[in-house]
């Protein structure tokens, strides 16, 4: 894949949108979040699903995989920004902690792109609850 990465949006003229991905799989965003996604909400659930891939991707790398997950996303909005953000990895079955300690500095620090470049403005917080 190349480095460019691109979506098309259409919108009317109340303020909904609808975005749409090179294999043309489309998501609703919609300013009151009563018909689709809120642009918040999209920033979290990008955050959400970029750190769930890298730490399944990491775990299954360090040879103790997961199985089911919960992600929760949630953070603090003032009147212009996000002031902080924390990813919660609810993660099925038992796992050895420094294995996943290790896949949650690695997904924050190194691989999570939508989290490193949160972090430039806002704390990007990874934490795994039961």
């Amino acid at each position: 894949m190349d480095r460019l990465r691109r979506i098309t949006m259409t919108s009317d003229g109340d303020g909904a949108v609808v975005a749409t991905n090179r294999s043309g799989a489309t998501i609703a965003i919609d300013p009151s979040g009563e018909t689709g996604f809120t642009p918040v909400e999209l920033l979290l659930a990008a955050l959400g699903s970029c750190g769930a891939v890298d730490v399944a991707l990491l775990m299954r790398k360090q040879r103790d995989p997961v199985g089911a997950m919960r992600i929760e996303v949630e953070g603090e909005k003032d009147d212009a920004r996000m002031t902080w953000l924390r990813v919660r990895y609810h993660l099925e079955g038992e796992h050895d902690p420094a294995k996943v300690d290790r896949a949650l500095t690695k997904t924050s620090e190194d691989l999570c792109s939508v989290s490193r470049t949160i972090r430039m403005s806002a704390p990007v917080e990874h934490v795994v609850e039961p």
